[in-house]
């Protein structure tokens, strides 16, 4: 009865664990800057991202029929367990591997972002030291019209 929701789990923790991979390879490319590679990997994450939602709408629809076919009211894992434990104990496996796979994702993103932002801040110093800010100010002590203007960059 749950062969369609175990095997859409399934499913879902082997795109997990190509992400996870994927993540920690991204490490990588911002530290050497890579914008091609960044690029990249922002494009794959949104095709990760909707591969997943669709994934969890065919986990919701499996598990929702096989509650209507054991004749629960409720979508619990208790609920399935109560009718078909052997299956519900291999999807209850395999829900906990997801879980742990999107911890690591998780966390893998967070130390990326620590190290976008290093490497933005990097950038960021290398462009004011090619073009530096100039220190002259108005006799009202505001930073004059040419240090103001903002400077827009695009990847070349």
């Amino acid at each position: 009865m749950l062969e369609e929701a175990l095997a859409t789990t399934v499913e879902l923790r082997r795109a997990l664990e190509a992400e996870v991979e994927r993540a920690r390879a991204e490490r990588e490319a911002l530290k050497s800057l890579d914008s091609d590679r960044i690029f990249a990997g922002a494009a794959a994450r949104a095709a990760f991202n909707a591969e997943v939602a669709q994934l969890e709408a065919e986990l919701a629809g499996a598990l929702q029929r096989a509650a209507g076919r054991m004749g629960a009211t409720e979508v619990t894992l208790a609920r399935l367990a109560e009718k078909s434990p052997s299956e519900t104990a291999a999807l209850s496996r395999a829900l906990a591997d997801v879980r742990a796979l999107a911890a690591a994702l998780a966390e893998l993103d967070r130390l990326n972002l620590l190290v976008a932002g290093r490497a933005m801040a990097c950038v960021q110093a290398y462009l004011n030291a090619l073009q530096p800010a100039p220190t002259a100010y108005d006799r009202r002590g505001a930073r004059t019209a040419a240090s103001r203007g903002g400077t827009t960059w695009s990847k070349v």
